[in-house]
């Protein structure tokens, strides 16, 4: 099993950017408004719900919430449907802590790369994801 952390400083405050973070049915409002993106929500509100995603370039995707904790500001989730970005499995955790001039991203990836993918590709491609999440994250939060 692979593993990518990735860390990202923001220059906006934990608690905006945990407010948009932790609205699991909301990725699309600040991950971008391609109007190809769709997203479907089954398992009611709150941790337990699935969110189906189909992106362009990725395709379609579900990822189950499994822990939101607005205490420590620690959302988990994992993939129940799909192969994305040559994931067979995978688990991923950000926590948003404070710091001085705003806050703190810490991304966490454990994943299995389907047969034949190159584990470091996967890896390589999973940190570019968490990085842009992490950008787009400060831009919706700073709205």
């Amino acid at each position: 099993m692979g593993t990518v952390n990735v860390e990202q400083d923001l220059p906006v405050p934990a608690d905006r950017v945990w407010a948009v973070l932790a609205d699991f049915a909301g990725f699309l409002n600040w991950t971008g408004t391609d109007p190809a993106r769709t997203i479907e929500i089954t398992g009611g509100p709150g941790v337990g719900m699935t969110r189906h995603l189909n992106l362009p370039g990725i395709g379609q995707m579900a990822e189950r919430l499994d822990t939101l904790d607005h205490g420590t500001r620690t959302q988990v989730y994992t993939l129940v449907a799909g192969q994305p970005i040559g994931m067979a499995q995978y688990k991923g955790m950000v926590v948003v802590s404070d710091r001085p001039g705003g806050c703190r991203l810490n991304w966490t990836g454990e994943f299995e790369a389907v047969p034949g993918a190159d584990p470091d590709a996967v890896a390589r491609m999973l940190e570019g994801s968490y990085t842009g999440m992490s950008q787009a994250l400060a831009a919706a939060a700073a709205l």
